[in-house]
């Protein structure tokens, strides 16, 4: 319903408290993220066990379908909202509403109609065009949580989004193990994803006090789509290069040989969403501190060190444990997912880089910076992949990702270094070669000894270790100053 006169606006938090929030709100996303992945570790390998790689290939090709039709409706509208400095009025948010519900809506019915051709051109089986349609309601009920994730995400609730994606991740989960158990095969994932997007609506909803309402405020709109345009042109490269397996592997190789490298990549992305975490929160801390380039760079720094110290390690040891992982944890029929999960892990540990800095562009906005940036980085990929498919099969697939990753790190570094002053390297150099002496020795280890699943676990155990001795000996000092202050901002952070 339409407002008239002068409007409240949605308070944003004070300054004061940014930094204890973003401090709780990786603390809180992190919680998320290890009960999300102890879960989905059991669901993973039980899933792993009971379907076929085809399954597999099937799921990530729909679920791409999903994915692509929520972006596109968003306009980028969503992230515009968390990025402009004023506060927001319940006819901005009514008005992204509507704007992002006509276009999905739109959509879905397109997807429909186009339903049995899109199945036969990947190959999608007798039921898939069935699939697409249920995939294409499930990107329908993503799209009507945009506006309330975005009431949180700016006054990062990060503990209230970690609850929505938790609940979730436990009922896909636990749908799809019951269901595939059950001998439901792919339809597992369908029914799995549906039910737990309109659970996870529903309280969303609840938790973010927000109604959904139409309004339509033209000079809002007008001011938004001026960020968001270039904005959506970025996510939207980035989500071809990010599934361009199911998109592009899909048409080239099979829906068998999609399931290797889907499953390879979500294997390897168990780390990475550590900066998945960290590229989300940084975002809107980092555009609240635009006025300020040396706290900026700070955080810039503090950002990619946290991820260099956790998640780079984590992501090296993984590949050096990957054999044994397949053979003795997941099952043998993914033996032929070993070198895309070597080749996709160490891309994955480049995202370490890519993510905080793609933040922190953004933030300062420097958009369209990042969407030539996206774009270029995409086609790239693409070509290259296409390319590389023909010498090497699938395999090519992921190792085109990591090549074209290893670009956009190098030319991502420069552009901020243009707006921010940022050193890295001398914060980054002892993480990384601790975390690859580790992960070397953890690869011979895996080669000479004889393997079983006690010995994966004793192996996995003396590889941390090692590598937190190693890197106490090195920089215990800084260790023992940066743990201080994340302890310091957290309790801060509670007392506001």
């Amino acid at each position: 319903m339409a407002q008239t006169g002068a409007e409240p606006p949605l308070a944003d938090p004070d300054p004061h408290v940014l930094t204890g929030r973003a401090s709780r709100g990786v603390a809180f996303l992190l919680v998320r993220y290890g009960v999300v992945q102890l879960v989905g570790l059991g669901a993973n390998i039980a899933l792993s066990r009971l379907l076929s790689p085809a399954s597999f290939g099937i799921y990530a090709i729909t679920l791409a379908i999903l994915v692509l039709l929520s972006w596109i409706s968003d306009f980028g509208l969503g992230a515009a909202l968390l990025q402009r400095r004023e506060a927001m009025t319940d006819r901005a948010l009514g008005t992204v509403f509507l704007v992002q519900q006509a276009a999905l809506v739109a959509l879905v019915v397109a997807a429909f109609a186009g339903a049995e051709p899109l199945a036969a051109a990947y190959g999608l089986g007798p039921a898939g065009a069935w699939f697409v349609r249920a995939m294409a309601i499930g990107g329908l009920l993503s799209s009507l949580k945009t506006v309330p994730n975005v009431v949180l995400e700016r006054k990062l609730l990060y503990g209230r989004l970690s609850a929505v994606e938790v609940i979730e991740v436990l009922l896909f989960q636990l749908t799809a193990v019951i269901l595939a158990a059950a001998g439901a095969g792919t339809w597992s994932f369908m029914v799995a994803i549906l039910v737990s997007k309109a659970v996870g609506l529903a309280v969303t909803l609840w938790l973010a006090r927000w109604r959904p309402r139409f309004a339509l405020d033209r000079p809002a709109l007008a001011g938004l789509l001026a960020f968001a345009l270039p904005f959506q042109g970025i996510w939207l490269s980035n989500l071809a290069r990010d599934y361009m397996i199911p998109l592009l592997g899909g048409l080239l190789v099979g829906t068998t040989e999609v399931g290797y490298l889907n499953w390879a990549l979500a294997l390897t992305s168990v780390p990475a969403q550590m900066a998945q975490v960290v590229g989300r929160v940084a975002f809107p801390s980092f555009a609240r501190m635009q006025a300020d380039p040396r706290q900026l760079g700070r955080a810039i720094e503090q950002s990619t060190r946290a991820l260099f110290l956790v998640a780079v390690p984590a992501e090296l040891v993984l590949i050096a444990l990957a054999p044994w992982l397949i053979q003795y944890v997941f099952s043998p029929k993914w033996a032929p997912a070993l070198v895309p999960v070597v080749l996709l892990g160490l891309n994955w540990a480049g995202a370490s880089i890519t993510s905080p800095l793609f933040s922190a562009l953004n933030a300062v906005g420097r958009v369209r910076s990042t969407m030539v940036l996206g774009v270029t980085w995409t086609a790239i990929t693409v070509l290259l992949a296409s390319a590389l498919t023909f010498p090497f099969g699938y395999v090519g697939i992921a190792l085109s990702m990591l090549v074209t990753r290893v670009g956009a790190s190098a030319a991502l570094i420069i552009l901020v270094r243009r707006e921010v002053p940022v050193r890295l390297w001398h914060l980054l150099h002892l993480p990384l070669a601790a975390g690859a002496g580790v992960a070397l020795a953890g690869a011979v280890a895996v080669r000479v000894l004889p393997g079983g699943l006690l010995q994966l676990l004793l192996l996995g155990a003396v590889l941390g270790l090692a590598y937190v001795g190693i890197l106490w000996l090195a920089e215990g000092p800084r260790l023992r100053t940066e743990v201080g202050g994340l302890v310091a901002q957290l309790r801060t952070g509670r007392a506001q």
